[in-house]
């Protein structure tokens, strides 16, 4: 039976192909592409006896949308991390799952302002492969951020808010910035990156999604 990680793309304007193929080039495994806001969850339940990781992107969907497929996404995706699945999620893909366990999504500011260039995250305590006060400097893009964790989730990286949580007990890592971010993704989401900041911010999201991948025995 072939094992693949599972790619969701819950794209509401285009697809993240860039971002696609680097998360492809990057950890070497057989991997299947999934829009939930094309076809909701029916690709991943066909997929799931195969699937053995997910990775979801960011989205310029929100939360407080409550469209079906949000709903839909967030429930198959607890379940498949109750049956040891690791789950790493990315800007919305963070906020969905976060927001699932119980966690709350607002707009970091009330003119709903868009924070976007290199934040720097530090690592806050010793948790599974990730080293307290290691650092890495990663693209964000957004509007919202995760407030209000629940007892079950940990904030492993400190930046803005939120930035890396983790789950107590299953086998989650969310980030409010893009680590898969490709240089199509900085020159045309991002845009205020010099050359020098795009490839540091490239080498430290392939590190910190390689980390999330080895700690789970993935590569």
């Amino acid at each position: 039976m072939r094992k693949q990680i599972a790619i969701i793309d819950p794209f509401v304007k285009s697809p993240a192909i860039f971002c696609f193929n680097r998360l492809i080039n990057l950890l070497e495994l057989k991997a299947s592409y999934h829009p939930p806001s094309l076809f909701g969850i029916e690709t991943l339940l066909k997929e799931k006896d195969h699937t053995i990781a997910y990775v979801v992107l960011g989205s310029a969907s929100h939360i407080h949308e409550k469209l079906p497929w949000h709903s839909l996404l967030a429930d198959f995706l607890v379940n498949e991390l109750k049956k040891n699945k690791p789950v790493i999620g990315f800007c919305f893909g963070h906020q969905l799952m976060c927001h699932a366990f119980g966690a709350d999504v607002e707009y970091y500011e009330s003119e709903e302002v868009k924070l976007s260039g290199k934040r720097k995250i530090s690592i806050a305590m010793d948790q599974w492969n990730f080293k307290k006060g290691e650092e890495f400097n990663l693209a964000v893009t957004h509007r919202q951020v995760v407030r209000n964790l629940p007892p079950s989730l940990i904030e492993l990286g400190k930046g803005l808010q939120n930035d890396i949580v983790i789950h107590q007990s299953l086998p989650f890592l969310g980030t409010q910035a893009h680590p898969e971010a490709s240089s199509h993704f900085c020159q045309n989401d991002i845009q205020n990156l010099n050359f020098e900041e795009e490839k540091l911010i490239q080498a430290d999201g392939e590190r910190l999604i390689k980390r999330f991948f080895e700690y789970f025995q993935l590569v």
